[in-house]
């Protein structure tokens, strides 16, 4: 079938229709990088937000030795919290193991938290909580700015 023949019928629903389903798939997000691909294109400082990236309560450090920084303020707690551990990588799952937290820190020390990562670009990554299925994105930050870089981490 030829999209541009002018016959009345279905012919130009489908052609349409056909058209968007093109123009869909060259907008789909490319694959999710596996193993130390993913870990490399983790690398770096991203935000967590509640406005798409416009500001930021915390922030999560990913590190070429594969450990991680995370820290930042919750809207209930005004101290700000501050964690540190390694992460591993296997396919699209990325576990964090918790060496070293303050006593906010949403994970204490010894715990370990795993997400699938399910969309991955040069500026977000979306991942899913393995435990609970709910998703959150991640927007990327220059990596001259490591505001965990300086943070302490009382609680070993």
């Amino acid at each position: 079938m030829v999209c541009g023949h002018r016959e009345w019928g279905l012919r130009p629903l489908v052609c349409v229709t056909a058209l968007l389903c093109t123009a869909l798939q060259a907008r789909a997000e490319p694959p999710v990088p596996q193993g130390p691909a993913l870990q490399r294109a983790l690398e770096g400082v991203w935000c967590n937000s509640h406005d798409q990236g416009r500001s930021c309560w915390a922030y999560d450090e990913f590190l070429g030795d594969g450990s991680f920084r995370a820290c930042g303020r919750t809207d209930d707690d005004p101290r700000p919290f501050h964690g540190a551990g390694q992460v591993t990588i296997q396919g699209q799952t990325m576990c964090y193991v918790v060496t070293a937290a303050s006593d906010n820190f949403w994970l204490p020390p010894g715990q370990r938290y795993c997400t699938e990562i399910t969309a991955m670009g040069p500026w977000t990554h979306r991942y899913r909580d393995i435990d609970t299925g709910a998703e959150f994105t991640l927007y990327r930050r220059a990596a001259t700015r490591a505001p965990c870089a300086g943070a302490q981490h009382p609680r070993p």
